[in-house]
């Protein structure tokens, strides 16, 4: 096993789908022989990851349709969304990525063990998982019709916290080194223009910071009194959502605050883009907790250079001192299944050049 997550390099979990794999779901491929394509893409995308030394490795997400679909296909409960979804709308979630519940979840089985299992097999590097964070589905599936909107998120979320505790736990129990919870719903509730914008579009009586709240209290249920080796670790995941509310106004430290205090997450990742005025204030992050800065960026093919990134990193570095910080993508490759972002050659240039920069800091470490 590589060293305990004193690791420096990062992804997000969400690989470009290779062609064979691409062209199998095309021609309608079902059962074995798109099992076998899958099992063959994630040996392949897992080697891959290998080869760049990172520190983590995971299967692509080639088995889900979209990052939701862990869940949703595992989980009774959600329902095609058929209504208005603000909370959605605002954080750019694509409308195939969104459910509604229309009942207390409940889990059909495990949730990840598939993806997990075949990497494990397969190399000698850690392996992390990334999942939707019981918060953000809870508050994105919710009916917000009114002042019951934040008691329905709190107990959708605390149903579908044990049931992401309870998978947590079992990857671990698998070899799973990490575990990272996505929510791309916290820059929206974060940011000032982003609460505004929510607030212009919630219906009357709807609590913006009880929905904020909510979500925080389901996130945290699901990584708090883990049962888990002691190199075991959980981040918390902003990045990946559409296009975000300006940060000209700045975040809300308040709200910041709210999410931040007394975290249990290991690690916290964030986009890190060339536009200071657009980037999360790292001083509202307490010393300790990771930062995984997301500093090259997924939705364009167009390869940043090491200098670029270096300017970007050097004055964190500089401030928090080398085993707070992370380099990483600035989200997953492929939002979507069926319409990848860049081609694989490319991505995998982006992948070496994090790993380039990483080991311009760390190289003796990894």
């Amino acid at each position: 096993m590589a060293d305990d997550f004193k690791y420096h390099i990062d992804h997000h979990g969400s690989l470009v789908r290779p062609p064979a794999l691409l062209a199998a779901r095309a021609a309608g491929l079902s059962g074995e022989a798109l099992a076998a394509t899958v099992q063959d893409a994630v040996e392949a995308a897992a080697h891959l990851q290998r080869r760049l030394v990172l520190s983590t490795v995971g299967d692509g997400q080639f088995r889900r349709e979209h990052f939701e679909s862990v869940v949703y296909d595992h989980v009774s409960g959600f329902a095609p969304v058929t209504g208005v979804t603000p909370l959605a709308e605002l954080a750019g979630i694509p409308f195939a990525r969104r459910r509604s519940i229309t009942a207390g979840p409940a889990a059909d089985g495990r949730l990840a063990q598939a993806e997990a299992a075949p990497v494990t097999a397969v190399v000698d590097r850690p392996v992390f998982v990334a999942l939707p964070s019981p918060g953000y589905l809870a508050a994105v599936g919710s009916a917000l019709d009114g002042p019951a909107a934040v008691d329905a998120i709190q107990s959708t979320g605390a149903a579908l916290a044990a049931i992401v505790h309870a998978e947590i736990e079992a990857l671990a129990a698998e070899g799973v080194a990490y575990v990272a919870l996505g929510n791309p719903l916290y820059p929206v509730l974060l940011t000032v223009e982003g609460r505004e914008q929510l607030l212009a579009v919630l219906p009357s009586g709807v609590d913006a910071d009880g929905v904020l709240a909510a979500m925080i209290e389901a996130d945290r249920a699901a990584v708090t009194g883990l049962t888990a080796p002691e190199d075991f670790r959980v981040g918390l995941d902003l990045t990946d959502s559409g296009p975000l509310p300006s940060t000209a106004r700045g975040w809300d430290p308040t709200a910041f605050e709210t999410l931040i205090d007394a975290t249990p997450f290991h690690r916290l990742s964030v986009d890190f883009p060339a536009d200071p005025a657009a980037r999360l204030p790292l001083d509202l992050v307490k010393p300790g907790l990771v930062i995984s800065l997301g500093v090259v960026d997924v939705s364009s093919p167009e390869l940043e250079t090491v200098e670029s990134i270096l300017d970007l990193v050097d004055p964190v570095v500089e401030e928090r001192g080398e085993y707070d910080v992370a380099i990483a993508t600035n989200g997953g490759f492929a939002q979507s299944a069926d319409r990848p972002l860049m081609t694989q050659a490319e991505q995998n240039e982006k992948l070496r050049l994090v790993e380039m920069v990483a080991r311009y800091y760390w190289g003796n470490e990894i």
